[in-house]
């Protein structure tokens, strides 16, 4: 009778230790690797935040960060230039995608007219509405434009629902431009 237990201790208590102790190790080391990588991913990421604001308003000098209230829910950061050429607004929207998959910088100038537009990352359909980081006609179309003229441009044949989704993006801009400006 004896004999049966130590294999029951054997064939299923002994496995199923190890593996949960397996399971504490890897997850400790998980958690350290997190917290040694995340400051380095913070900075990295500030870093290209910053490269894509001087991107899409090449006139600034600087930036401050601007808080404001009642501004669209895709508007996550307000900048505005330190030499008052304008401001650079931070949006995470809806993309073709999904909810939150579209991450923009875009810039307008103290005139209200749009300095740039940058697609930070997306998740958008490969070859087709991933056209909007890479078809210069279109992205190229919207600097100098006012709402009304990004409102009205075209979009990429094939990727209407991305195109509309960058347009919309470019449209919670500017209204947060009018929230901010004055």
């Amino acid at each position: 009778m004896t004999k049966t237990r130590s294999n029951v201790v054997t064939d299923f208590v002994a496995p199923i230790t190890v593996l949960v102790i397996i399971c504490v190790v890897m997850s400790a080391l998980l958690a350290l690797t997190n917290n040694a990588t995340a400051p380095i991913i913070a900075a990295a990421e500030e870093k290209a935040n910053t490269e894509a604001r001087m991107e899409v308003m090449s006139a600034a000098d600087g930036f401050e960060k601007v808080e404001a209230q009642g501004l669209p829910d895709a508007v996550k950061e307000v900048y505005q230039a330190t030499n008052g050429a304008g401001y650079v607004f931070s949006l995470t929207t809806t993309g073709y995608g999904g909810k939150n998959t579209l991450k923009l910088a875009i810039g307008i100038d103290a005139d209200g007219k749009l300095t740039g537009v940058k697609v930070l990352s997306h998740k958008e359909t490969p070859g087709l509405g991933s056209k909007i980081t890479t078809d210069a006609g279109f992205y190229g179309q919207f600097p100098g434009l006012d709402a009304a003229g990004a409102s009205a441009a075209d979009t990429i044949s094939g990727a209407t629902f991305s195109s509309n989704y960058y347009k919309a993006a470019i449209a919670d801009a500017f209204a947060a431009f009018e929230l901010v400006k004055g």
